[in-house]
């Protein structure tokens, strides 16, 4: 189940038909996977029960979505409905938008790197 609905993902989108649902909801999935990609964290709906530790199925690394979480996911989502088309001079620039990783920062696990053994 998305973190964002259809209707949410809409009115942040300020869209008042149905045209272009199937679109909408295909960047608000992308949105939602690279918030949480970026996080290296699971990320779960505010309404999911998660496991206390001790219990079976409990990860530490996971949490429920926060308000901050569905921000940074609408801000993601409303950059991939505006600009379709890439700017030919940012290609290859995965860099999330400032606003984005200033409201993800707080919840993302900074992992060490691991070089390649071979």
């Amino acid at each position: 189940m998305p973190l964002v609905d259809l209707d949410t993902l809409k009115k942040h989108l300020r869209v008042l038909h149905d045209d272009e649902d199937a679109e909408i909801m295909l960047y608000g999935a992308a949105a939602e996977a690279v918030v949480i990609e970026h996080l290296d964290r699971i990320v779960v709906g505010a309404d999911v029960v998660l496991p206390v530790e001790g219990d079976p199925g409990y990860d530490p690394d996971a949490f429920n979505a926060t308000p901050t979480i569905v921000a940074a996911i609408l801000l993601v989502a409303g950059d991939l409905y505006e600009v379709r088309e890439p700017d030919p001079k940012l290609i290859g620039d995965a860099v999330l938008p400032r606003a984005v990783r200033m409201l993800l920062a707080p919840w993302r696990i900074w992992r060490p790197f691991k070089e390649d053994a071979t």
